[in-house]
């Protein structure tokens, strides 16, 4: 695209949307401010609970109308479905929640393994969403209208400040989980584009990576105003790893700072699924066994507003437990909770699993409520353990730790404590690290020139069949030859240096036939360093393009180059046969 004067390179406003498994969010800064001082980024400054209590983001739940209307997002649909629950008017509204992960399982529900392989993860336009009680929304539908509501809480908010701001003038960048597959990201940017944001002024940026740039800027910036302060400036040349710690994930990144502190990754993003919801799961878990599952069954049923407020005062205490040398934690409780006790027991509760009740109020021993984090604790600090072996980390001395989680005083501890040799830092509003990295990001991409190829890409080829290397399945005959049908053959491994913008794989093939008048190449990707076959758990087929070779004259010895390049979080597929002007190149559709 051509650089003019609405171009997002040009952009007086970069705004970033945080859609996040758990918590959404939208941060801004003015192009001319940010010349002057990188880290001077505004955010809504407190989205408001119903309670009187604000937080930095708003929960990631969107409600619909029986008629697939869309009504609200965020508290404002937790606390309206809750109504319409209680109320008995329910019946076919539509409620998602912590939805996120389950858009891109094989089967888009709630339940079950909400992080399968999000490398070759499949997904489609077509594809449909489950919301709490299996009702069915196009995914597409449900995520761009999230999206649209986010950007219109930013117009609005913009709206009451300038009055001048058109959206020719804004770069809107998007983050997404960095493990995500290509489809996934295309899905992203097709939603916003349904949202309202076009093309030309959207990025999409990669969430561990954002948070990089953030901690980098804060530092640089403290730095530079000579501010004491324990999160000092990396040198050139040193590395550290990103702890992405969120709701439904902690996805773990490594950086190596180069001249001008630009960002050079160092491994293929990784993680798991050991955000803070395991911990809300866990505990919602205890609660469900000190009650009895018919009890709390039949409160969360009957009271969902009280559920709801309960869930969110547990949530405010959560990142606390472990941080002083209390023995216990008390919460309080609804009281229809223990009424309902008391009506299925027939007994008043007083004491469960030592839990101990005091007026309307539960006094948890604290072991009880670390046990709870158990799990997310014990496997990032393992996984973290196996990356340090990595001789891609010898001399690091960094830990940063960034999102909504990493405020858990029990996680900042279990990290410290299992690497007493590295310095573990949590920048100041850590949940907000990515929102605002990624409007840095915006302004400056060039500050990520490559990174590390996180799948390997090729094409669907014909080689010549081994009878005792080929499965006999795959055996077909071309002119009078036998070959090997489905072979993946690479053009980009898992693994490489990919320069973005800057470099291109490639890898030349012949027609099939002498005959051919056009060329198919199918290309796919796959989660293994060399894949064998175009089919399997591990590979999926991104789409295909058709290049023309109408001059048969040369039989099949017409040579095409395919070639696979990086813009941003995207890739670029290019076809073309040597010696003429036959070429075909995309921003690849792999929905």
């Amino acid at each position: 695209m051509e650089k003019g004067k609405h171009s997002k390179e040009n952009a007086l406003i970069v705004v970033a949307i945080d859609f996040g498994t758990t918590y959404s969010g939208w941060a801004y800064s003015v192009r001319q401010e940010f010349k002057d001082n990188h880290t001077n980024i505004k955010t809504k400054g407190g989205w408001k609970t119903g309670e009187g209590q604000a937080t930095d983001k708003t929960p990631t739940v969107v409600l619909f109308t029986p008629d697939d209307k869309f009504h609200s997002f965020g508290y404002e649909a937790e606390s309206k479905y809750a109504e319409l629950v209680d109320d008995n008017e329910a019946t076919g509204w539509k409620y998602f929640k912590r939805f996120k992960m389950a858009l891109f399982n094989d089967e888009t529900s709630q339940s079950g393994n909400q992080h399968r392989n999000l490398a070759t993860g499949k997904i489609s336009k077509k594809q449909k969403l489950k919301d709490v009680n299996g009702n069915k929304l196009s995914s597409l539908m449900v995520v761009s209208e999230c999206l649209k509501f986010l950007k219109k809480d930013f117009l609005k908010t913009l709206e009451e400040k300038v009055n001048f701001i058109e959206m020719k003038d804004i770069h809107w960048v998007v983050t997404v989980p960095a493990i995500w597959s290509d489809q996934a990201k295309q899905f992203m940017r097709l939603a916003a584009n349904q949202a309202g944001i076009d093309d030309s002024h959207l990025s999409l940026a990669y969430e561990p990576e954002a948070a990089a740039i953030y901690c980098r800027d804060i530092m640089v910036q403290k730095k530079q105003d000579g501010e004491d302060t324990v999160m000092s400036s990396f040198d050139t040349g040193e590395s550290f790893l990103v702890l992405d710690c969120g709701g439904g994930t902690v996805d773990i990144t490594a950086y190596k700072i180069q001249e001008g502190n630009k960002l050079v990754e160092l491994f293929p993003p990784t993680g798991g699924p050991w955000g803070g919801t395991e911990v809300d799961k866990q505990f919602q878990n205890l609660v469900e066994e000190i009650f009895g599952e018919d009890v709390w069954r039949g409160f969360e049923k009957s009271f969902m507003h009280d559920c709801l407020e309960f869930m969110r005062r547990f949530e405010g205490k959560k990142k606390n437990i472990g941080e002083n040398n209390d023995d216990k934690m008390r919460i309080q409780f609804p009281r229809d909770l223990f009424d309902e006790y008391k009506t299925k027991t027939g007994v008043e509760f007083d004491l469960a699993l030592g839990v101990k009740k005091v007026r309307d109020k539960l006094d948890f021993p604290i072991q009880k409520m670390k046990d709870l984090f158990e799990k997310p604790l014990n496997a990032t600090a393992d996984h973290v353990k196996e990356l340090l072996g990595k001789s891609e980390l010898d001399g690091l001395k960094t830990i940063l730790m960034v999102g909504g989680f990493s405020d858990s005083a029990l996680l900042y501890e279990k990290i410290k404590s299992s690497f007493p040799s590295l310095n573990v830092l949590r920048p100041h509003e850590a949940v907000l690290s990515v929102v605002k990295g990624a409007v840095i990001y915006g302004h400056t991409p060039e500050i990520i020139p490559e990174r590390v190829c996180a799948r390997t890409y090729g094409i669907a080829c014909n080689i010549p069949f081994d009878p005792m290397k080929h499965p006999e399945r795959l055996l077909g005959y071309y002119n009078d030859r036998a070959m090997c049908t489905d072979s993946f053959q690479t053009i980009v491994k898992k693994g490489e240096t990919i320069l973005l913008g800057n470099k291109s794989f490639e890898s030349t093939f012949l027609p099939t036939r002498g005959s051919d008048t056009e060329a198919t190449i199918d290309i796919y990707v796959s989660s293994d360093y060399n894949p064998l076959y175009t089919y399997g758990d591990s590979v999926t087929r991104l789409g295909s393009l058709l290049l023309r070779i109408p001059d048969t004259q040369k039989g099949k010895n017409r040579p095409i180059n395919v070639r696979i390049s990086f813009q941003g979080t995207e890739i670029v597929v290019t076809a073309v046969e040597e010696g003429t002007n036959n070429i075909v190149s995309e921003t690849f559709d792999s929905l």
